[in-house]
């Protein structure tokens, strides 16, 4: 029996190789360019390494382009390439990614656009790369995270905290009003205190900062959780207040003074109907008997409408001052009184807010408001103690840090009195209600600004780097002052946005929200949410997609109608 001969395997057919859009655009650059190219097509592929086939196709396919020719010139160059690609993903991040447009809209977009010829248009193509992007920005915000984190000075920070619903499950949020930066933002199948325990220590981990303050509505679980879970001071939102006693007053107070307004123009209409039965008797025929008593009537009416304007009048003076308490809530719960520009201790902060709730439980004693909105007021009542024990903290804050500085027992009280009202109204002067209020607040800032730093009042010795100090201290001081909520809530809203204009918010797309927010969207002084919390600007978010974002997809050839796959409809089966 012959042996068993072994037989060499013949080599198998080379794997194509596939060239990146990009290393097309510069081959053909390469090709058209007379100084470098060679002098014949044949000779460019040979120089290249490239089979002379594929390039007649790269030319076939430009020509075969339905486009103008200068316009498949320029996208089929590296140059266009590079504009297309930050055209594509530009819009991705901000028409898809942060705004409210599905894909079908952004195709119809790139379609309007005239760029059918030179991008797929696809909605496949365009999901496959919106989920690409969606994983670069969870990778940017992680990397971020973790080369920002170890160069952090240590701080101490508030939390703003609350949470919606997106179908029924809670949406969790906890901002640091400061900086704005978002630490918590994600879906929880509860929203007790040991799943905000668990969600705040998890957004701590690894930064050097402490949460001494959280600022919240009265839910219990927020309650807990700031008392037994983070052991730091809960402050009242007012806002919250506010809308409580506003729900309490508003419509009940609205409604009786709609129904004294038609009762004055039942009135009204009374008095016009005797006055013109009046004038018809005049003017008509006599009559035999005595006249009807016009002139008794016309007073009994215009008694009845006197009655009906005083009962109006009164109705709407209430209003009035109902709503001007509840808008001096918000002028006087400030660490500094908003007129003068002077400390307000916890006793004053007291008797202030107690007349403002003494005002508006009287005026629903008055009106005789139901039981429900008297049950209101004093729900919102009870917060009292809250609110005048959270100045008290601030102040215990404030002393704690000028005892930090270098200054004496003159140069402390100095800093709480003076330098701090400087800059707690330089910061709260952009929150006003309107724009008279904001001009008011920065006169009363620049006023403070100029008694604290004058001559006379500054402590004698006082470097500059100790004034740079002193100033860096008490604008830390006054962002402590969080009274409300207000960012968690405008959040909250424009989550909500998302979540109706997409049918729904997925765990993936709110995290990528999350990080647009922190890392991309900038104030008008072009800081970020992470510059401000971390303390140094993160790397340019667009710059680090466009480094790692796929070539823009080219559209796909064109097949003969009736051939397979072309859409026409079923392929049509052979007789037998």
């Amino acid at each position: 029996m012959l042996p068993c001969q072994t037989t060499t395997a013949e080599l198998g057919r080379p794997e194509p190789t596939r060239r990146t859009r990009a290393q097309v655009a510069r081959h053909l650059d390469d090709l058209r360019d007379p100084s470098q190219a060679a002098a014949s097509q044949r000779a460019f592929a040979a120089q290249e390494g490239l089979p002379r086939a594929t390039v007649q196709y790269w030319q076939h396919r430009q020509r075969r382009a339905a486009a103008d020719p200068a316009l498949v010139s320029f996208f089929e160059s590296s140059v266009g390439l590079a504009f297309l690609k930050g055209l594509v993903v530009a819009a991705h991040l901000v028409l898809h990614q942060a705004g409210p447009a599905g894909l079908r809209p952004l195709l119809a977009f790139f379609e309007h656009a005239g760029l059918a010829p030179f991008l797929a248009c696809s909605y496949g193509t365009h999901q496959a790369l919106a989920g690409r992007l969606q994983g670069l920005l969870h990778q940017f915000g992680a990397e971020e995270r973790q080369r920002l984190a170890p160069a952090m000075p240590r701080r101490d920070i508030t939390l703003c905290e609350d949470e919606n619903f997106h179908h029924d499950q809670p949406c969790l949020v906890a901002i640091e009003p400061c900086s704005n930066f978002i630490l918590v933002e994600g879906h929880q199948p509860r929203r007790d205190a040991d799943t905000w325990d668990r969600v705040v220590a998890q957004a701590l981990d690894g930064l050097p900062v402490t949460v001494t303050q959280v600022t919240s509505d009265e839910a219990r679980g927020l309650l807990a959780h700031a008392r037994d879970g983070l052991g730091a001071q809960h402050s009242p939102d007012l806002m919250h207040v506010q809308q409580d006693l506003h729900r309490a007053t508003a419509l009940p107070l609205h409604r009786q003074a709609r129904q004294h307004e038609e009762e004055l123009e039942q009135y009204q209409r009374c008095e016009q109907r005797i006055a013109g039965e009046q004038q018809a008797h005049e003017q008509g025929p006599p009559r035999p008997g005595r006249p009807p008593d016009f002139a008794g009537r016309l007073d009994l009416a215009r008694a009845f409408q006197q009655g009906a304007e005083a009962r109006l009048q009164a109705c709407q003076q209430r209003q009035e001052q109902v709503a001007e308490a509840v808008r001096g809530l918000g002028d006087d719960h400030h660490p500094f009184d908003h007129v003068s520009g002077r400390p307000v201790g916890a006793a004053d902060l007291r008797r202030r807010l107690e007349g403002r709730f003494d005002v508006v439980a009287r005026a629903a004693e008055q009106a005789d408001l139901p039981q429900a909105s008297r049950d209101k007021i004093r729900k919102a009542r009870r917060v009292l103690p809250a609110m005048v024990a959270a100045l008290a903290w601030f102040w215990a804050q404030a002393r704690a840090l000028a005892r930090s500085l270098p200054l004496d027992a003159a140069g402390r009280d100095w800093f709480c009195r003076r330098v701090l009202a400087a800059a707690y109204w330089e910061q709260a002067a952009g929150r006003g209600r309107d724009a008279q209020q904001r001009g008011r607040l920065r006169e009363l800032a620049r006023q403070c600004h100029e008694a604290a730093w004058s001559g006379a009042a500054r402590p004698a010795g006082l470097g500059a780097a100790a004034q740079q100090r002193v100033r860096a201290a008490a604008r830390e001081c006054a962002g402590r002052w969080v009274r409300s909520s207000s960012c968690v809530e405008g959040r909250n809203g424009l989550l909500a946005l998302h979540h109706h204009g997409r049918r729904g918010l997925s765990d993936g797309r709110l995290q990528a929200l999350t990080v647009l927010h922190n890392y991309w969207v900038r104030r008008a002084d072009g800081s970020t949410a992470a510059g401000r919390f971390f303390g140094q600007q993160p790397r340019d978010l667009f710059a680090w997609l466009l480094e790692r974002a796929p070539d823009p997809p080219r559209p796909a050839k064109r097949r003969p109608r009736g051939q397979p796959g072309h859409g026409s409809g079923p392929e049509e089966r052979p007789k037998r």
